[in-house]
């Protein structure tokens, strides 16, 4: 499965500190923002700050009845003179080795926020309320998604593998959560292991003969689609029930996690742990 089918995760999975930006307008100056980032996007729609973006990048799925909005490219490659052409006060975007932050911060001010593990983006989601003026709003969904992902695992709860799915049920490879991630705390707060439980340096994917060293107790699939008939959801599975040397697969504990939000690390990360929750507790017992 190519990295390049899941654009919704693309910033986490390569993220890394960079960036440097100018000042924000101050409070008072009528706000015009422009958000790089579909989880920045998403979480200032959850603080009441809607009104406020007046662009948003080529893969950000806007809150249903929200009008449309322009599209302005993506963190890799944004379209400059649509952003121009916007005249924002202010660019947010996700902290990214390969973003082009100097070209960027020519056009507004730049604020580049760090969005990858649970600390990282509590603090961010702050910032974001400062910036927009929600302070309140953001103060309390900093706290509930502190709450709700910092609840560690049992320490004999499954080892449980958590990965990028493919609606086309293509299974070349994996990209999986690290336990560091935003993914990685929701799944512990849902009552599993990260399977994969040290720190890895560089992009996280497996082979499938890695897959099958790893020996997880059971894998969860996030598939990014709003609905899946049982049809649909066989056609993924499929290829996964043909690895019969990984027990996960040969135990039929191999579960997915369907819904268009699933891959979010904006606020709906939040129903994702329940999601994982509801998962994990169709599993069969440990043999």
């Amino acid at each position: 499965m190519s990295l390049f089918r899941l654009p919704s995760l693309l910033v986490v999975v390569l993220a890394l500190a960079a960036g440097c930006q100018k000042s924000a307008p101050p409070a008072s100056q009528a706000r015009r923002i422009v958000s790089l980032s579909p989880s920045v996007t998403e979480t200032l729609f959850a603080l009441g700050a809607g009104p406020q973006v007046v662009g948003v990048s080529d893969y950000t799925v806007l809150p249903e009845g929200t009008p449309a909005l322009p599209r302005v490219g993506t963190t890799f490659a944004p379209n400059f003179e649509a952003i121009a052409r916007l005249k924002p006060t202010l660019l947010v975007d996700q902290q990214v080795k390969q973003a082009p932050a100097e070209a960027l911060s020519a056009l507004a001010p730049l604020k580049v926020l760090p969005w990858l593990s649970l600390s990282e983006v509590v603090g961010s989601v702050k910032e974001l309320g400062r910036l927009s003026d929600r302070e309140a709003q953001a103060t309390a969904l900093a706290e509930r998604l502190q709450s709700t992902l910092s609840r560690p695992a049992p320490k004999d709860a499954p080892r449980v593998l958590l990965v990028l799915g493919d609606a086309a049920g293509t299974l070349s490879e994996v990209w999986y959560m690290k336990r560091g991630s935003l993914h990685g705390a929701a799944l512990e707060s849902a009552g599993a292991r990260n399977a994969i439980a040290e720190d890895v340096a560089g992009p996280p994917n497996l082979s499938l003969e890695g897959l099958i060293a790893v020996d997880p107790d059971a894998v969860l699939v996030l598939v990014t689609t709003p609905r899946m008939d049982a049809g649909q959801q066989a056609v993924v599975l499929a290829p996964w029930k043909k690895l019969t040397g990984l027990r996960a697969a040969r135990e039929d504990r191999v579960r997915l996690v369907v819904g268009s939000d699933v891959q979010s690390t904006g606020p709906a990360i939040l129903d994702v742990v329940e999601r994982l929750r509801a998962a994990l507790g169709t599993l069969p017992s440990a043999r």
